[in-house]
C-alpha cells in the first residue's frame, strides 16, 4: 500500500528535518513502534520501494536480541536481505554514537549464519532467514539517521568498505540528516510518472493476471494518445529509456508519420503497439479506466510520431493502437522495458539509468553543472568534459575494485548484467563516482602519451600493455595508491573535487598509477608464459593476483612520492 504520510504531507516551513519527522513519526503511530525502529521502516518505503506494511513488520524484530538488526526484510524478486540500524537525535546537532555502527557491523555474522537468532530465542528472525540462503543473495547493510552526521561513523563505513572482510556480497551505508531529505526528494521526483488521468479505449479491454500483477489490453485511438503527450510532454515518458530521436528521413519516425497519414486503418495490424506501466488502475466504463501514476515504457517514438502525424493531417488521428496498462510490481520495472524495447534495440545500460540510485547521482551532479547519465535523444551531442556517459562511469568504477576489475578489462558487456549492485550499491557516495570519472581522464591521457612516445614496431609487449587494457589497470592501481595515502574519502565533497586544485592533484596520482603499472606490467607479462599473447595475460586473473603482490610491495614507499591527502586538497 502506498504510504499516506509520504504521499500527502506538506513541506513544514523551511525545516526538512520537521517533515521528515512528521512522516516518521506517523509510521510510528500507526505501527506502535519506536522512532528509530520508525525510521528504518520510512527509509525502506520511501526509499527502498518496500510496501509500507511489509516495512513496518520487518522493523518489529527489535528487541533485547535482535543481533543488532532494527529492521530486517528480505526481498526475493531483487535477491537482497535488508538490514537497518535506525537513529533519530532529540536535537539536530547531535550525531548517533559509534555504538550504533557497531550493532550493525555485529548483525552481519548473525544475518550470515542465522541461527544464532534461534538460540537466543528470536525465532522470528531466524524463520525470515532460514527461507534464503544468505549466500546467494546481496546483503545491504545500512545505518538510517535522522542525525548530524558523525565523523567517526563515516571513516568506521569507509574502513569497512576498502577492507572487503565481509565478502563482495555485502555492502554497507550511512544516512544522516544532511543527506536524508536531499534522496527523498529525489525519490519524490523520481517516481517517473504522471500522477493520474483516465484513458479510453476504442472498444472492449480484456484484462489479464500473473504473477506479475495485473494489466488491462485494448486499443486506443491515436487522438486518446495524442492528448497525453500534448498534457504531459516529455513527462510521460520518465520511465522510457530514451526520449523523442527525431524525425530522420527515411528513418523508422517518419515511416510511423506516413502510415498513420496515408493507412490510419492499417496502422493497429502494423505497429507494435505501447506498453505503460502504472501503479493501479480501476474501471471507469466498459471503455475507460483512471490510471494512477503512470508512464510509458515502451511507445515514445510511436506516440511523438502519431501526434507529429495529427498536427500534419488530422484524419491520422483515427489510427489505432495496441496499448497494455500493466500494473505491475516494481522490482519487474526493469525487466518491462528491456523486453518490451524490441523495435529499436536498447542496450541494458540504458533500462538502468531508470534506477533510482541513478536518479539520486544525476540529482548530485547537477548541482555541480554535471549532466550525468542522461537519456537518449535525437540530436548528437558534442563532446563535453562535464557529461558523464553511464557505458563509461560504469567501466570506471568497476575497474576501481578488485572484485570488478577483470570485467572492466575483458567483460565490460556484462558489466549491466550480473556485476550491476555490486559496482552500484546501494550508499554509492556520488564523491566515489567523480573520483572514479577525474582519474580515469588524467589515466587515459597519461596511457595516450605513453603509448605515443614508444616505438610499437620496438617494443610489441608496451604497445599492448598501453593498449585499451591499459585505462582500466591504470583507474585501479590509481585508486590502490589514493586508498593507501591516507586520503579520507569520507570527507570529500563534489564542489572542491570540480576545482582545479584537485584535478592537478589527480593528474600526480594518475602518472604515478601509470609510471607503477606499465613497469609492474611489463615485469609480469615478460616473464610469464612465454606462448601467451601480453593481451590474453592482461585478461587473466594471475595478471591481477601478481600485480596486487607487487603493488603492495610498492606502497611501502607511498609517503615518498609527495602525494597530497585528497581531503585537505582546495580546503582554505
Amino acid at each position: 500500500m502506498t504510504t499516506a504520510s509520504l504521499t500527502s504531507e506538506k513541506p513544514i516551513g523551511s525545516d526538512p528535518r520537521k517533515e521528515l519527522l512528521v512522516a516518521i513519526d506517523a509510521i510510528a503511530k500507526r505501527s506502535g513502534i519506536t522512532r528509530d525502529r520508525a525510521i528504518a521502516a520510512w527509509y525502506a518505503t520511501a526509499l527502498l520501494g518496500i510496501d509500507e506494511d511489509e516495512a513496518i513488520d520487518a522493523a518489529s524484530v527489535d528487541g533485547p536480541e535482535d543481533g543488532g538488526c532494527d529492521f530486517i526484510h528480505v526481498d526475493d524478486d531483487q535477491e537482497i536481505i535488508y538490514v537497518l540500524q535506525g537513529y533519530v537525535s532529540d536535537r539536530a546537532e547531535r550525531s548517533a554514537g559509534i555504538k550504533k555502527w557497531n550493532a550493525l557491523i555485529a548483525a552481519v555474522a548473525n544475518v550470515k549464519d542465522p541461527i544464532s537468532f534461534k538460540h537466543a530465542g528470536r525465532t522470528d528472525i531466524y524463520e525470515r532467514l532460514v527461507e534464503v540462503t544468505p549466500s546467494g543473495y546481496s546483503l545491504v547493510f545500512g545505518l538510517v539517521t535522522l542525525a548530524a552526521r558523525s565523523d567517526q561513523i563515516a571513516r568506521q563505513r569507509e574502513a569497512t568498505v576498502r577492507s572487503k572482510t565481509y565478502g563482495s556480497e555485502s555492502t554497507f551505508f550511512y544516512e544522516t540528516q544532511e543527506s536524508l531529505y536531499d534522496k527523498f526528494l529525489i525519490a519524490r521526483a523520481a517516481d517517473r510518472n504522471v500522477p493520474e488521468d483516465q484513458i479510453s479505449f476504442s472498444g472492449a479491454v480484456a484484462e489479464v493476471k500473473g504473477s506479475f500483477g495485473q494489466a488491462i489490453v485494448g486499443a486506443v485511438s491515436a487522438f486518446e494518445l495524442a492528448r497525453l503527450h500534448s498534457t504531459y510532454q516529455n513527462r510521460l515518458f520518465e520511465g522510457n529509456v530514451r526520449l523523442f530521436i527525431g524525425q530522420r528521413k527515411g528513418g523508422i519516425n517518419e515511416k510511423i508519420v506516413e502510415t498513420a497519414q496515408a493507412r490510419p486503418g492499417d496502422f493497429w495490424a502494423l505497429n507494435n503497439g505501447i506498453t505503460i506501466v502504472a501503479d493501479s488502475f480501476e474501471w471507469v466504463s466498459d471503455t475507460t479506466y483512471l490510471i494512477r501514476r503512470f508512464s510509458v515504457v515502451n511507445g515514445c517514438q510511436t506516440t511523438v510520431s502519431l501526434s507529429r502525424a495529427i498536427d500534419a493531417m488530422k484524419d491520422a488521428g483515427l489510427a489505432q493502437v495496441l496499448v497494455r496498462v500493466v500494473g505491475a510490481k516494481k522490482a519487474l520495472l526493469t525487466d518491462i522495458v528491456r523486453f518490451n524495447n524490441t523495435q529499436n534495440p536498447v542496450k541494458l545500460s540504458a533500462v538502468r539509468l531508470l534506477d533510482p540510485i541513478q536518479e539520486g547521482l544525476r540529482s548530485a551532479f547537477s548541482a555541480i553543472g554535471y549532466s550525468y547519465a542522461p537519456k537518449q535523444e535525437g540530436a548528437k551531442v558534442l563532446k563535453n568534459p562535464k557529461r558523464i556517459d553511464l557505458d563509461r562511469i560504469t567501466q570506471y568504477l568497476a575497474a576501481m575494485s578488485e572484485d570488478t576489475v577483470l570485467e572492466a578489462v575483458a567483460k565490460k558487456a556484462e558489466l549491466f548484467d550480473r556485476s550491476y549492485k555490486t559496482i552500484f550499491p546501494r550508499g554509492l557516495k556520488p564523491e566515489r563516482v567523480l573520483l572514479a570519472w577525474l582519474l580515469a581522464q588524467e589515466v587515459e591521457l597519461e596511457r595516450a602519451a605513453l603509448l605515443e612516445a614508444c616505438d610499437a614496431t620496438i617494443d610489441p609487449t608496451m604497445k599492448a600493455i598501453l593498449g585499451i587494457h591499459g585505462t582500466p589497470w591504470g583507474i585501479f592501481v590509481a585508486n590502490t595508491i589514493v586508498e593507501q595515502s591516507g586520503s579520507d574519502l569520507s570527507k570529500l565533497n563534489l564542489k572542491r573535487m570540480d576545482g582545479e586544485e584537485f584535478r592537478n592533484s589527480i593528474v600526480k596520482y594518475a602518472k604515478k598509477a601509470m609510471e607503477l603499472y606499465s613497469e609492474i606490467a611489463v615485469n609480469i607479462v615478460t616473464t610469464d608464459d612465454a606462448a601467451a599473447s601480453p593481451r590474453n595475460v592482461l585478461r587473466a586473473k594471475p595478471f591481477l593476483d601478481k600485480l596486487k603482490r607487487i603493488l603492495a610491495l610498492r606502497m611501502t614507499k607511498v609517503s615518498t612520492w609527495k602525494l597530497a591527502k585528497l581531503q585537505t586538497v582546495g580546503v582554505s
